[in-house]
């Protein structure tokens, strides 16, 4: 890992299992990327995860859209530039780029909040941070609500209880799963066929272990919506454009 004066720099590289049908890197694995990528960022600005756990706090996604170019290929090497954007109201934003030699595959930017988690909701403190570590540059507008068109059909998507392998050490669904079963509701030959160009996500409530989550999509042309509702609430929407 590299590091300027409020930058830093994170090297991956696209495994076999990480690619679809057609050797592109699947966008739950690049997300994964970019939430490693995150998580170093937060550290190199003095709030990282060991700092933070000791005191009851951790980072959580609130929004995140990420722009593709192009999709990283199987055995790319990759490396990916995140920096700490601003922070406005409770939300801390973060961007990424994320390159193949000289070539920008990707941009991105996301908006974090700190969650308390004895009582699962938004830290209003301020958590350790380095406020001379925010860089004035942007990849992409801050991120906006989502909201689903109107006349767009949120049909019902099946349902989905979540899994052991979903929850991560915040004892929640972890953002990048629901990037998957986004993508694993849409029909699989229109997968196949169409290069994805955006994907936006807001996360409304966590998802719970042993909470059943009711899935619904939409379409307006080559732009899908999907969400997730739980106990009446919706728990997140998903925009995916091709």
């Amino acid at each position: 890992m590299e590091k300027s004066s409020n930058k830093v720099f994170v090297p991956a590289k696209v495994l076999s299992h990480e690619v679809d049908c057609a050797s592109r890197i699947k966008p739950f694995y690049l997300q994964c990327d970019l939430q490693e990528a995150a998580y170093a960022g937060s550290a190199f600005c003095g709030a990282g995860y060991d700092v933070l756990r000791p005191l009851g706090l951790a980072w959580v996604l609130n929004r995140i859209h990420v722009h593709i170019e192009a999709m990283p290929l199987w055995g790319d090497d990759l490396r990916i530039e995140t920096w700490s954007r601003a922070k406005t109201g409770p939300l801390w934003h973060r961007n990424f780029r994320v390159r193949r030699g000289d070539e920008v595959l990707v941009e991105a930017t996301s908006a974090w909040t700190v969650l308390d988690l004895a009582n699962r909701s938004i830290f209003r403190g301020m958590p350790p941070f380095r406020e001379d570590s925010h860089c004035e540059e942007d990849t992409l507008p801050f991120c906006t609500k989502l909201i689903v068109p109107e006349g767009v059909a949120m049909e019902p998507a099946g349902s989905h209880t979540p899994l052991f392998s979903e929850i991560d050490s915040n004892n929640h669904v972890n953002n990048c799963f629901y990037t998957q079963w986004a993508f694993d509701a849409l029909p699989f030959d229109y997968l196949t066929e169409h290069s994805l160009k955006d994907v936006e996500i807001n996360y409304f409530a966590e998802v719970a272990p042993g909470m059943k989550v009711d899935f619904r999509l939409g379409r307006e042309g080559d732009v899908w919506y999907f969400c997730g509702v739980a106990e009446d609430i919706v728990r997140f929407l998903v925009r995916i454009e091709f």
